[in-house]
């Protein structure tokens, strides 16, 4: 370690910290934000996908990421090295596909991270304006007094920001399961719970590779319980844990609730209803199931969960830049920890400054910040399926090559491969149906396209480069 005369200013290639099993499955289901799904995906995927077998959609994603998850965190305990998608690949498929899938699963991040300012600018004035009555605001004022919060509590100890995101989330959850508790016990709209949305032959309805792709994307970030793998106490324990504590209340919670939503608005309107009007369905749902103070409360969660991901999504990418950092790849000074804070403090402040200037960006360009927010979601959705899919295969191998005297055959191929299906004809799907994700033009599409595969291809070209050139930073890549 480096010492300077400001202790501020030490320097280690490791975080550390003593996060519990709860504070780990808080954040990452802090990122997912359940009630944002729950008011913008779940409707979408009614009206847009498979109609009211919607929760099918959600059991089969879930069911696919549970595969995956298998044999993830079986690696997870022969491989004890944080970093996530980037140490993984990189452990089974080689460091050039590694650190091309790193940097793109940086830039899928940070998008969402970036991104979400926006359409945190956007709720700060439903709540404050609409329902709260103070003056309106540009949402770039909203998104510039979130910003600043969540700068300043980057830099902090990271158990104070996993105190807040458990605190909102539990907040959340608490919401969603008052509105099926009320919706189930009052009979939906008919009178009667029809159990017609968990009959398999209804999950096939209407645009099933819809369905599919907006459902399989709501899973994403389960994977981060490993890139905190450092911070928490028992490591070997509290990650697969924590991993498969996310996969199961998130299937059970996206499951139930569109069960819940398709009987609330009824089995026969739901479909027309929710794509004419995702949101305000959903929304006068929860005002006749659960009344105007329920749906007050949902409507200021709103604000909470979005300030939730923005925060755990700052936290994501300060640790994908450490990690980066602390390989050589970006700035060694990316690396530095605070010393009283145990914080990534310099990657803490590099994501913050590159996420102002992306969002003064879209100011200046006078972008409208909804469609802002959705082309940078896109971006990451497309990102985190691809990669799921890529770190499948090196799962596969790595397992293959160290974990036959360990592990039995099945969580170590049989269900990769069978997620490998899963999760290729869902990248296949994102890819070839990107403008969906996007919510724009093909001529957008394409040009966003280009640039996540110009950053992938660019990370597999640096690698080689770094081969040739600067052996000691080459043997590094993937946190080896």
């Amino acid at each position: 370690m480096v010492t300077t005369t400001n202790e501020a200013r030490n320097v280690s290639v490791e975080l550390k910290g003593h996060l519990g099993l709860f504070h780990l499955f808080f954040t990452v289901m802090a990122w997912n934000a359940p009630l944002v799904i729950v008011f913008a995906a779940i409707p979408i995927v009614v009206g847009y996908g498979n109609g009211i077998g919607a929760a099918g959609a959600f059991i089969v994603a879930g069911a696919t990421i549970g595969l995956f998850a298998l044999g993830f965190t079986r690696m997870t305990k022969i491989l004890p090295t944080p970093g996530a998608f980037y140490a993984y690949i990189t452990a089974g498929l080689g460091k050039k596909l590694g650190l091309g899938s790193g940097l793109l699963t940086l830039v899928g991040y940070f998008a969402a991270y970036s991104g979400t300012f926006a359409f945190g600018g956007v709720v700060s004035n439903q709540l404050f304006h609409d329902t709260l009555g103070l003056p309106e605001l540009p949402w770039y004022l909203w998104g510039t007094i979130l910003w600043f919060i969540v700068a300043i509590l980057g830099l902090l100890k990271f158990s104070l920001s996993a105190t807040l995101l458990s605190v909102f989330l539990g907040l959340e959850i608490l919401v969603i399961v008052i509105y099926n508790v009320s919706v189930f016990t009052q009979g939906g709209a008919a009178g009667v719970i029809s159990a017609d949305p968990l009959i398999p032959e209804n999950w096939i309805n209407g645009s099933v590779a819809m369905a599919m792709l907006f459902a399989i994307g709501m899973f994403g970030g389960f994977e981060i319980t490993a890139l905190f793998r450092s911070e928490v106490r028992n490591p070997s324990r509290t990650v697969p844990v924590a991993t498969y504590m996310v996969v199961i209340v998130a299937t059970a919670m996206y499951a139930v609730t569109s069960w819940a939503f398709v009987n609330a608005a009824g089995i026969n309107d739901v479909v027309a209803q929710a794509a004419g009007d995702p949101t305000g369905t959903i929304h006068s749902t929860f005002l006749t199931f659960g009344g105007k103070l329920l749906a007050d409360i949902s409507s200021a969660l709103v604000f909470t969960s979005t300030f939730a991901v923005i925060l755990a999504g700052h936290n994501i990418v300060a640790r994908y830049l450490f990690a980066l950092g602390a390989d050589g790849i970006l700035p060694k000074q990316l690396s530095m920890v605070h010393a009283k804070q145990g914080s990534p403090y310099r990657a803490s402040l590099a994501a913050s400054l590159a996420c102002l200037a992306v969002n003064i960006a879209a100011v200046l360009a006078n972008v409208d910040p909804v469609a802002f927010y959705a082309a940078m979601l896109g971006m990451t959705s497309l990102v985190l399926i691809v990669i799921l899919f890529i770190c499948d295969g090196a799962i596969l191998v790595y397992l293959h090559r160290h974990g036959r005297d360990q592990f039995s055959v099945f969580p170590r191929m049989i269900a990769p491969t069978v997620a490998a299906v899963g999760l290729g004809i869902c990248a296949y799907l994102a890819i070839t149906n990107f403008n969906a994700l996007t919510g724009g033009s093909q001529a957008l599409s394409t040009a966003l396209m280009v640039f996540l595969g110009v950053v992938f291809l660019g990370g597999i070209l640096l690698a080689s480069m770094y081969r040739r050139t600067k052996p000691l930073v080459y043997a590094k890549i993937g946190r080896q």
